[in-house]
């Protein structure tokens, strides 16, 4: 009889359009984070193979206002995202080709592959770019890139897009020319703010995003091996840089985080786990990396993704260094009291393979 009860009252929860938690409770409050995202690794040769046959067949009238190619991680459902807030692509562009001004709410930055003569224009703010450059997009600022060259151009992109959709926080403006206006000196904030740790005295504002706009490689490259001299390393993440706004200390963008890390010659880092996800793009060597017990082999160029609070450690094999450029979304996790980490502590803190991807 009681039985019988109880299913006529959660028939009549379904007809109020309720649900009792006592039916899904560990549903939506599991014991752990269970993300859709897996662990994947898309290959460069296939990568760059593709975007080469998108700049050849694709015009931007016809693939939009951007040559990009999303990440689709196969565990989130055909949907064009590496991570549940991550979307990481890689874009083409021509040589003499511009992609034209917008803006939009979701932030974002790239990581240039190969500058090739290509340029990036930020708030009127116009600087070329080389190989290993990361460029800053704030939300709702105007951006446009193109190139003086005959050569193509390819770099990475990394965006809050599925954190925006999920918030339904998204707007979009293409502007009313394909080219801004730039009435400042080409990389002016470079020029003004590229010391890192110091700024114009005159100037009394904290930005909430860096006043700089790209971060160029040569003195990334400098700070890495900086740091490798001074003898401190992270056990998990080996000789690991986080790009930051240099007024305020703080991330590159409220949401994501950007991160360069050399893995030195035969080092074998410690396993972690984190509340945040990463992507991962090889600029430079090859290695390997055992996400949740699985091994993933890498080389230059190629792209893997470490979901949500799945066990990772990296190595490196060979006697020439390993450079991995990543996003995170820690900031976000951090911002909502939410992030957290546990070491790996069996094994001397390495994980037992139990497969090769």
């Amino acid at each position: 009889m009681n039985d019988n009860k109880i299913d006529e009252l959660l028939q009549n929860f379904k007809e109020a359009n309720l649900k009792p938690l006592w039916t899904l409770e560990h549903d939506v409050m599991p014991f752990s984070p269970k993300p859709n995202a897996i662990p994947w690794l898309w290959k460069w040769n296939k990568l760059y193979e593709l975007a080469e046959d998108a700049g050849e067949l694709i015009t931007l009238e016809k693939g939009g206002d951007r040559r990009a190619i999303a990440l689709a991680n196969p565990g989130l459902g055909g949907m064009p995202f590496a991570t549940e807030t991550l979307w990481t692509a890689v874009q083409w562009l021509n040589g003499k080709e511009v992609a034209p001004a917008h803006r939009h709410t979701s932030q974002a930055i790239r990581f240039i592959v190969d500058g090739a003569g290509s340029y990036s224009t930020v708030e009127g703010d116009r600087v070329y770019l080389e190989r290993g450059d990361l460029v800053l997009n704030p939300p709702m600022l105007w951006h446009d890139h193109g190139s003086d060259s005959d050569e193509r151009a390819i770099w990475i992109d990394g965006l809050d897009i599925p954190l925006t959709k999920y918030l339904n926080a998204n707007f979009f403006e293409h502007l009313h020319q394909d080219v801004q206006e730039v009435d400042t000196v080409k990389n002016y904030s470079i020029l003004k703010y590229g010391a890192g740790t110091m700024k114009p005295a005159w100037e009394r504002q904290k930005p909430m995003y860096p006043p700089i706009s790209t971060f160029k490689w040569a003195k990334t490259e400098q700070a890495l091996m900086d740091l490798a001299k001074s003898g401190d390393a992270c056990p998990h993440d080996d000789i690991a840089l986080e790009y930051i706004n240099p007024i305020t200390g703080s991330s590159v963008m409220k949401t994501f985080s950007c991160w360069i890390q050399m893995i030195r010659p035969n080092v074998h880092t410690q396993a972690h786990r984190e509340v945040c996800s990463t992507v991962y793009f090889v600029f430079e060597g090859s290695g390997y990396s055992v996400i949740d017990g699985i091994r993933f082999d890498w080389q230059q160029g190629d792209l893997f993704v470490v979901p949500n609070w799945k066990l990772h450690e990296h190595v490196n094999t060979s006697e020439e260094r390993a450079i991995l450029f990543s996003l995170n979304d820690r900031p976000t996790m951090e911002a909502l009291d939410k992030y957290r980490e546990e070491k790996y502590q069996e094994n001397g803190g390495h994980q037992e393979i139990k497969s090769v991807f």
